[in-house]
């Protein structure tokens, strides 16, 4: 019965065509934030919407028992926003809090500083997961857990220039059946760290669990904003390396692209649809999807990184940009006040909004390897509260002096990235 009542709720949700003008200035949603990260020096940020730096400091400041981090990895230095987060790690540590991180093997050996400061320190743990060896991919994903209670999940790195150079959009959930899944993931990956057998962690990914999932056919109600419902569930990536309970994000970010119907948002900072690692070729599902929805009259608005225009990811936008009803631009943020930073001031938001209803926020880039070898985490939710947030973000980059509408007829070329 509670099922089937939630069922309801969810379909309610998708089916809803229409977006009353109230919408456009929604209340917080209970048990979900929407958070972004802001470069210095420019107009970014939306009014109301939480920094990065705030919200990872309350998470882990007021941890009481646990705390889980899967990061591409770590990087800092000194004064930076992200030093007092780690000296907050570091303390809850201390203070006897249980501090789990996990990280991906390829980039350890260029950022081993932080790491080997941070597993010194007594009751954090340090595992490294090689994704290479497993499945060719890496582990991207950059989520945290706290407490079994709340999950931080979206496009920013452990990094400093995540916090203050780097435009990124994440989300803080707070529900226990949502972290709770979250957490068995983590698990899942923390024990494939110390037994790196794929054939072994297969065999595993079929044990079911102890509890009830949140998946995309079973979701969670995080609460309610101006009277209708915010639902969520998270999804995982690759199918190889996820427990086989939870949902696979390729296929929970095709049904919401097919579930729109007047207009999509989406502003990611790599897309394409040719294989970029790994073995050549072409991958289909998303690119299909994406011409399905232009071609059935919905609006396809895409925001790209300016490091998306190396070739021949270019001339694949530009294939979709010349398309009835497609719309692509790539932004390109001003130099930093003191000058060149390396692997900075870059659009890396990785997200998408359906009809101002539907939203998700990823960690991966939209290509074939961030969702087929690649470990990746998102969350969707379907609720005007957050998605009309995510709109105001969105719709002040498509309006501001950071974007320029993609050309089909001009060759650009890539900016300095290092």
């Amino acid at each position: 019965m509670i099922l089937s009542r939630l069922r309801t709720l969810v379909l309610g949700t998708i089916l809803a065509a229409a977006v009353p003008a109230g919408w456009a200035q929604a209340a917080p949603s209970p048990g979900v934030q929407i958070v972004e990260s802001v470069p210095v020096a420019t107009s970014y940020g939306e009014p109301g919407v939480p920094r990065t730096q705030a919200v990872w400091l309350s998470m882990i400041q007021g941890a009481r028992r646990q705390i889980d981090i899967a990061a591409f990895y770590i990087a800092d230095k000194p004064h930076s926003e992200l030093s007092p987060v780690l000296d907050a790690l570091a303390a809850r540590a201390r203070a006897g809090v249980k501090v789990q991180i996990l990280v991906d093997q390829t980039f350890l050996a260029w950022n081993k500083a932080a790491v080997d400061r941070l597993e010194k320190v007594p009751g954090i743990t340090v595992r490294v997961l090689p994704v290479n060896k497993l499945t060719g991919g890496v582990l991207h994903a950059k989520y945290m857990i706290v407490d079994g209670q709340s999950v931080f999940v979206g496009s920013q790195n452990w990094d400093w220039r995540a916090l203050d150079q780097i435009h990124e959009v994440g989300a803080r959930i707070d529900n226990e059946r949502f972290a709770k899944t979250f957490a068995a993931v983590f698990d899942f990956d923390w024990h494939l760290a110390a037994h790196p057998d794929l054939p072994r962690a297969r065999k595993l990914a079929v044990v079911p669990p102890t509890f009830s999932p949140v998946t995309m056919e079973d979701p969670v109600i995080l609460g309610r904003s101006t009277d209708h419902p915010v639902v969520a569930f998270p999804a995982f990536s690759p199918p190889a390396l996820i427990p086989a309970w939870v949902t696979p994000e390729q296929t929970a970010l095709l049904r919401m692209i097919h579930a729109s119907r007047h207009v999509l948002r989406v502003q990611v900072m790599t897309l394409s649809a040719i294989h970029h690692y790994g073995p050549k070729g072409w991958w289909a599902p998303l690119d299909a999807a994406l011409r399905d929805a232009a071609a059935r009259g919905v609006q396809v608005r895409i925001i790209v990184a300016d490091w998306a225009l190396r070739e021949p990811m270019q001339s694949y936008l530009k294939s979709l940009a010349v398309l009835p009803g497609i719309t692509v631009k790539f932004s390109h943020l001003p130099p930093a006040p003191q000058g060149f930073i390396p692997y900075a001031r870059v659009e890396h938001a990785k997200y998408a909004v359906a009809d101002d209803r539907m939203a998700f926020i990823g960690t991966g880039n939209w290509e074939s390897g961030y969702f087929n070898t690649t470990v990746d985490a998102s969350v969707f939710l379907q609720g005007r509260g957050p998605a009309s947030t995510l709109t105001r973000i969105f719709d002040r980059d498509w309006n501001g002096p950071y974007v320029t509408k993609l050309d089909v007829c001009k060759e650009y070329s890539p900016p300095r990235i290092r």
